[in-house]
């Protein structure tokens, strides 16, 4: 490619080439990056949102006075409705004795399926405590 520089002297450009394919391989990269964003970030949003039903859910049993059967369903109903899979074994329940307050541990999984196949398996852990107060 033929160019001029600001003395009005033809130059030839080599690297042409060069240039036009970074663009391409910079342009490819940013689609796998906003691809990867649009799958992703609203799991961790889901999340998040997760935590602070979690805290909600945990200050109601302690209101309410439910039992641990009764929190476990309800937090695996709260969880189904984000699409996490919890396991009843993954919920801990720990009352303070002579206190009203009820601390939740969750372990829990949401599985992403990507192009190719790819099952990627996001793994959380979330602890709250809940008192009558809150």
């Amino acid at each position: 490619m033929k160019l001029r520089n600001l003395e009005g002297i033809t130059v030839v450009s080599r690297e042409c080439g060069k240039i036009r394919i970074s663009y391409l391989v910079l342009v490819l990269f940013l689609a796998v990056l906003g691809y990867l964003s649009y799958r992703i970030v609203p799991v961790y949003v889901q999340q998040d949102a997760f935590d602070e039903e979690l805290l909600n859910l945990a200050g109601t049993a302690v209101r309410a006075g439910w039992d641990n059967g009764k929190i476990v369903n309800q937090v695996r109903q709260l969880g189904k409705g984000r699409n996490f899979q919890i396991k009843a074994r993954d919920i801990r329940i720990h009352r303070a004795r002579g206190r009203s307050e009820v601390a939740l541990e969750v372990n829990y999984t949401r599985s992403e399926e990507f192009p190719g196949g790819y099952v990627h398996v996001f793994s959380f852990s979330s602890s709250t405590k809940g008192s009558y107060w809150f």
